[in-house]
């Protein structure tokens, strides 16, 4: 199982928000590349990025720091946040981006998602975000209904990397992983999920990798590692 550290960007600096709310977020780091290889010296591989800007506006005023964190470490990076166009794709695969992942685009320009996954195989992850039981587009400040089961069917034979299962309420909160949702999600693909959102100790690491879900492939953590909850080197040495 993979251990994903998050690296929120808004305005330049890494920040976390609380249950998404643009107006409750704490910076943790004015510099991206520095906490980059903080996570690298303690042997992590891979990086979840959030372009919050791109996320909200569809801009990215970010994207010069992704470029600096992959020419200036061996992170791999899966980024997040504003992809809805594909030479916003192109862009970030030329960075040196190994994942993208596609949220508002997904529901909102099937078309062009589809496109996208035939150009990348398994380079492009879905953001399941559920809030109050809706899914949530254009960084979480719009909600649709959709039907879950349908859409998920409708994806098991595309060649998708993961689908980031967040919780929205419980994402900054340190409340748990919400493991009905996963297992709601397992029950309609086989695609690999990625649980996000929650997370609060190592307990909850520990909980996760006992149930041994077959299709959970990693986690992301965020404000638990940034609020020293848990020890980025105890959760590698747990899923290794």
């Amino acid at each position: 199982m993979i251990l994903f550290p998050a690296i929120d960007l808004k305005d330049g600096k890494c920040v976390r928000l609380t249950q998404g709310d643009f107006n409750k977020s704490t910076v943790y780091n004015s510099s991206p590349i520095d906490q980059a290889k903080i996570f690298e010296d303690l042997g992590v591989e891979w990086l979840h990025c959030v372009d919050l800007d791109g996320a909200l506006h569809g801009v990215s005023k970010n994207l010069k720091f992704i470029e600096q964190i992959a020419n200036e470490t061996n992170l791999k990076i899966q980024i997040g946040g504003g992809i809805r166009t594909m030479e916003k794709v192109r862009l970030l695969i030329d960075l040196g981006v190994s994942n993208l992942i596609l949220g508002t685009a997904v529901f909102k320009d099937r078309e062009f998602f589809d496109e996208t996954v035939n150009l990348y195989p398994k380079s492009i992850s879905i953001a399941l975000d559920i809030k109050n039981n809706q899914i949530a587009t254009q960084g979480w400040s719009e909600v649709h209904e959709i039907d879950l089961i349908s859409f998920l069917t409708s994806l098991n034979n595309m060649k998708i990397n993961s689908i980031i299962c967040t919780d929205i309420e419980r994402d900054g909160m340190k409340k748990g992983i919400n493991h009905d949702m996963l297992l709601e999600v397992m029950k309609h693909t086989t695609i690999p999920l990625v649980a996000s959102g929650g997370v609060s100790s190592l307990s909850d690491i520990e909980e996760l990798k006992k149930r041994n879900y077959e299709f959970v492939k990693g986690v992301i953590v965020g404000k638990a590692i940034y609020d020293k909850n848990l020890e980025v080197q105890d959760v590698l040495k747990l899923l290794s």
